[in-house]
């Protein structure tokens, strides 16, 4: 299970919303920003492993599904909830925008900036009033991941790679934190990284 989730990914989801929070000013009811990007997250790590459940089983026989540690009707399910359950942390155009996004990239297009846009809107799930450039500069960044993750397939020395660029985007939240000046928030959402390294020590991240 935590290898399908990508559990120490999920660290890095959080520290989206979280940067955000202390970015806008603290208003946002965290807890619920936090909720919602962690469940919306998971669901669209499962339903990407669902969607492609087929091409995994012939390129990546490692992940859960193809392995046959978990059902394919057991993915679809758990997805599903764990979509509900973000939608229910964030029943706005926020949670809804991330979901439609998320749902057509896993099983339409997957076009590299639709993860961008979704990481960007993440984190303006942390904040009352959305401030731009914080979002574009994280939504840029997951766009060249995104790019380079593409190649695992056939490059999969890459992997390290990428596994490295995912926990880069703690450093990043944090680094937009402390550039506003809000040094002690930089440091607890820096302090993510901790969980998110030690986890991906024994975990899968991609």
């Amino acid at each position: 299970m935590a290898d399908l989730l990508r559990l120490p990914n999920l660290f890095t989801a959080v520290a989206d919303p979280l940067a955000g929070w202390f970015l806008a000013g603290q208003a946002a009811p965290l807890a619920s920003a936090l909720g919602a990007s962690a469940c919306l997250y998971a669901s669209g790590i499962v339903f990407n492993d669902a969607f492609d459940y087929a091409a995994d089983c012939r390129d990546r026989p490692e992940r859960p599904l193809p392995r046959g540690d978990l059902s394919r009707p057991f993915a679809w399910t758990l997805a599903t909830v764990l979509m509900l359950g973000g939608l229910a942390f964030a029943p706005n155009e926020k949670g809804l925008a991330i979901a439609g996004l998320m749902l057509f990239y896993n099983g339409v297009r997957k076009w590299p900036w639709l993860l961008g846009l979704c990481r960007a809107l993440n984190m303006t799930l942390g904040m009352e009033t959305v401030i731009p450039w914080p979002p574009t500069i994280l939504g840029a960044y997951v766009v060249v991941l995104s790019f380079i993750a593409r190649r695992e397939e056939t490059l999969p020395r890459l992997r390290p790679l990428v596994k490295t660029l995912l926990l880069g985007i703690i450093l990043l939240d944090a680094a937009l934190v402390a550039a506003a000046g809000h040094w002690s928030g930089a440091a607890v959402v820096l302090s993510l990284l901790v969980p998110a390294a030690c986890l991906g020590r024994i975990l899968a991240m991609t």
